[in-house]
């Protein structure tokens, strides 16, 4: 029995009923690592005997953390996220030694849930761009091609779960650093709600972008998760009655790779085939890409100010930092004023169009070449920013909703793209309900080959941005 290639569903229902253990779940996961890491590198931090430890007293201690939804299911925590004595470097050399001295309240609370942490995932220089890549840690290869990016910023936590290395990963997303990494790598991402999660520290009101989520293999470990973050179940309930689903595979005009665009009208065509409903439409999100823009610096620079100067940090996370000291009063003022309109214009479109969702592309490209930082051409149209072939999810960021990414197919080379399911602002249970509709069509993502990994000599791969 390969527990390690269940969903995560499964594993619990396995534990649950104890026809498997939690030694045997995470040694099984252990095995996946050591097949994969060496090439794919999602895991850099790891403290396997203290995860043995707490699989074992868990298995020898019925009572210990009993009836807590995550009870022995392995994970690994992203390396932006404080974890006491673990190495918590955030991908800087800044904080190369960085050893906090308590968890975060997020991973506090999910432990209290009872999962096994083996670790940190690994994630860009403060979660900036979706490449992950650093100078600490060094570079996340994708296990579907390792010569090819994981996405990111959860990046490590996507290949690790494509891998089997973990059951469930949490991860976080601003500009799309849940859902970007999912479609790159064939697994299931949800960024909530903004402000859903209760276990988020807020240290500034006018902030409501970051936010922390789930990741998994399939819609249902994705609401298993959440249920755990959040403390109410989220069960996928049955769809009544006939979805009607809007549909902008570009968001209105943003440039997206032939294979995507293809890959999402596809997806369109397999849902409405399915009997749903899907209207071509989109909603209106004028002004959206400065909003985010500007209210990402702000973010970046009450977050890191000292470090504008700092050469030791990559340059794109010193431009975030200086653009929001930059920024003046009334600029900040007409952003927020602006992703108010556009909060209000998203949840409008959906009750006057009675729209369940909104389908579109997760990610404007397939993965790309490691040693690329960012894309700065996509079907002929030039990008002169490390973050604008990613607005097909910052600008859902905005909107402020929740937003799914899961597998809906392949390029013609075999790599994951995945589809971006949308809804108004607090319909998460209906959003993961019909995703679970959706994935019933269009069918989980197989596992990569990773017989093909295990074999792989590293050193015979190109390198990422750093060399």
């Amino acid at each position: 029995m390969d527990l390690a290639g269940f969903p995560a569903t499964e594993q619990k229902a396995l534990l649950d009923s104890r026809r498997a253990s939690c030694r045997e779940l995470l040694a099984a996961c252990r095995n996946r690592a050591a097949l994969t890491e060496p090439v794919v590198n999602a895991i850099p931090t790891v403290d396997w005997e203290a995860a043995e430890t707490l699989a074992g007293r868990l298995d020898d201690d019925a009572s210990l953390l009993q009836g807590t939804p995550l009870r022995g299911l392995v994970t690994a925590h992203k390396d932006l996220s404080d974890t006491a004595g673990m190495r918590t470097t955030y991908g800087s050399p800044v904080f190369a030694d960085h050893v906090p001295s308590t968890d975060s309240p997020l991973l506090a609370h999910l432990r209290r849930c009872g999962v096994v942490s083996i670790g940190k995932t690994n994630t860009p220089e403060f979660g900036a761009g979706s490449h992950t890549f650093n100078p600490v840690h060094g570079l996340t290869r994708n296990p579907w091609d390792p010569r090819l990016s994981a996405g990111g910023s959860s990046g490590g936590a996507a290949v690790a779960l494509a891998c089997g290395s973990v059951s469930i990963a949490d991860g976080s997303d601003l500009g799309g650093s849940l859902r970007n990494p999912a479609s790159f790598n064939g697994v299931v991402g949800f960024r909530p709600t903004s402000d859903s999660i209760p276990h988020e520290v807020v240290r500034d009101p006018r902030i409501r972008q970051p936010m922390s989520g789930p990741m998994g293999r399939t819609v249902a470990d994705v609401a298993l998760l959440l249920g755990a973050m959040i403390d109410v179940e989220v069960s996928p309930a049955p769809v009544s009655g006939k979805p009607r689903v809007a549909f902008s595979a570009d968001l209105g005009d943003l440039p997206l790779d032939p294979e995507v665009r293809a890959a999402t009208r596809r997806a369109a065509d397999l849902l409405a085939d399915a009997g749903w409903e899907v209207v071509e439409a989109c909603p209106d999100l004028s002004g959206v890409d400065a909003c985010f823009e500007d209210l990402r610096g702000l973010f970046m620079s009450l977050k890191s100010a000292d470090l504008v100067d700092d050469a030791r940090v990559k340059d794109t996370v010193r431009y975030e930092i200086r653009l929001g000291l930059d920024l003046t009063a009334d600029r900040i003022t007409a952003a927020i004023r602006a992703e108010d309109r556009l909060r209000s214009n998203w949840d409008r479109f959906f009750s006057v169009g009675r729209f369940d969702a909104l389908l579109s592309a997760t990610s404007q490209v397939p993965p790309f070449p490691v040693g690329l930082e960012w894309i700065s051409e996509i079907d002929g149209v030039p990008l002169d920013h490390y973050t604008h072939w990613m607005r097909s999810s910052s600008r859902i960021t905005v909107a402020g909703g929740p937003s799914m990414s899961l597998p809906a197919g392949f390029t013609a080379s075999g790599l994951p793209i995945g589809i971006q399911l949308s809804g108004p602002q607090g319909g998460d249970h209906s959003l993961i309900a019909l995703a679970a509709a959706a994935e019933e069509v269009l069918g989980p993502c197989p596992a990569p080959d990773l017989g093909a990994l295990a074999v792989l000599d590293p050193a015979s791969l190109p390198p990422g941005p750093l060399g």
